[in-house]
């Protein structure tokens, strides 16, 4: 397909609650109420296709894709995932703000002050208030925090407990005027530093672990129901060099070898990429069939495809692994993630140090666990009920713990964020001194970054030593 007649058809195409603009031949702006984007077509040895959707309240992209602009079909089925996307995130709020004070009175004011604020500023933000005695029960739905003067003191606490949230201590000179777009500047800047924290982490530890020096390109593909997120990072000696991020609708194999294709053509023009680590479900979408991933196959073919090496690997593993080296307190970690919209979950674990991947890397895989118990589930498409989601992570927990006994689990599962209720779950079962310590995650993406950058370069530096002990026997 010529890019002239795509650029054609795309304006042509209905413009239901958005604007597309031309801006030339060969580039197409789009605005609607909560975001804005563009498609930017780039002549190079082929046509490739730049896609981005970018949240006017957050500045993060919720969709972005490049591919090369060869089958009509697809190029026509990816505009119309990405004018999806746009509807999808134009119907939710995508941050939600918790104010917390002694009885929850004045910052519920302020609470409204702050939605009045966002609305002229057309921000989709979300903004609700609560007493201190039930901050550690609800502040786990939210993504930022705001704790009021008044109990500044428990900042501390707060901070520890909530990890993955941006918790924030409201200033006393902003708290006492009622400043909203005072606060709103605080919290945009606070929830950027907290991103940018966690990535500089990452870039220590991997620095501190890694003595080789070569260029390793990542890919971590995380899955729920309706959105499947494509991470990118290529890293030279451990160093963050360039990040990506293509968020789709499906979870495809195609997709991935889109992502190689495009992205190791634009990389190695000016960086050099030794290998390749990628982590995945322990399924894919492979021509509108769902497959179970046999990853050494796997890897075999994209190694061939890329003329790189490439090493495969589950992707809750990778999370588990990522943050085993980001921390010192545990030695035996796990990660349970729970999709969002799904029945079955998957689990990844760390045993001192070394992944726990089992016989054809299946170690995590829940399917067949969570079809032997609950098989009228396999039979229904409707999403489950957190009751329900509950009950199914709370035995996946109890018989992981058995058979492990972790020191730690991460738990990624929208619907029950309440670790103290699902501690109160687990208790039922065994005695509470044999409960690893529970941690809610929600932002998984530096962990699973960092966890395919480890796997691939512990795979890559084992062939690096066979390469060098094989010449060493032939000298000889």
């Amino acid at each position: 397909m010529k890019s002239s007649e795509y650029i054609k058809w795309i304006m042509a195409q209905p413009q239901d609650g958005f604007s597309l603009r031309l801006v030339n031949e060969d580039h197409i702006n789009i605005e609607s109420s909560h975001a804005d984007g563009e498609i930017q077509i780039y002549h190079l040895e082929c046509d490739i296709v730049e896609m981005r959707l970018t949240s006017t309240a957050t500045h993060e992209n919720f969709f972005f894709l490049h591919f090369e602009l060869k089958d009509e079909d697809h190029a026509k089925g990816l505009f119309r995932e990405m004018m999806d996307s746009l509807k999808k995130h134009e119907n939710r709020k995508t941050l939600r703000v918790l104010l917390s004070c002694t009885s929850g009175l004045t910052t519920s004011f302020f609470a409204s002050k702050l939605a009045e604020a966002a609305a002229t500023l057309s921000l989709d933000y979300q903004f609700k208030a609560v007493e201190y005695a039930k901050l550690y029960e609800t502040g786990f739905d939210y993504n930022v925090i705001l704790l009021a003067p008044q109990i500044g003191y428990q900042y501390k606490k707060a901070k520890e407990i909530f990890a993955d949230q941006t918790v924030i201590s409201i200033p006393a000179a902003i708290f006492a005027s009622y400043d909203a777009g005072e606060m709103i500047s605080l919290i945009q800047s606070e929830v950027k530093k907290k991103r940018a924290e966690k990535e500089d982490i990452a870039i220590a530890e991997v620095m501190r672990d890694i003595d080789l020096n070569a260029g390793m390109f990542v890919i971590n593909v995380t899955q729920d129901t309706n959105t499947s997120r494509y991470l990118q990072r290529l890293y030279e000696a451990g160093k963050v060099i360039h990040t990506e991020e293509v968020i789709k609708e499906k979870n495809v194999l195609e997709d991935v070898l889109d992502i190689l294709d495009t992205a190791l053509r634009s990389l190695r023009k000016n960086f050099h990429v030794d290998a390749v680590s990628i982590s995945v479900p322990g399924h894919l979408r492979v021509s509108d069939v769902v497959h179970r991933i046999d990853y050494g196959q796997l890897a075999d073919q994209l190694s061939e495809h890329c003329g790189l090496p490439v090493y495969v690997h589950h992707n809750t593993a990778a999370v588990a692994y990522g943050y085993y080296a980001q921390q010192g307190k545990y030695d035996i970690v796990s990660y349970h993630s729970q999709p969002r919209g799904a029945y079955v979950g998957g689990q990844g674990c760390v045993y001192r140090g070394m992944p726990i991947d089992g016989m054809h890397q299946l170690g995590g895989e829940l399917g067949p666990f969570f079809s032997d118990r609950w098989p009228d589930y396999t039979q229904t498409q409707d999403p489950p009920a957190p009751e329900t989601v509950k009950q199914v992570l709370v035995s996946a927990l109890v018989a992981h713990i058995s058979m492990i006994a972790p020191e730690v689990i991460l738990i990624r599962s929208e619907l029950t964020p309440d670790m103290n209720e699902i501690r109160e779950e687990l208790k039922k079962y065994m005695d509470e001194e044999n409960i690893p310590d529970l941690i809610h995650v929600r932002d998984i993406r530096e962990y699973a970054l960092l966890g395919t950058l480890l796997y691939g370069m512990r795979k890559y530096k084992s062939s690096v030593r066979k390469l060098v002990r094989s010449v060493q026997a032939e000298n000889n």
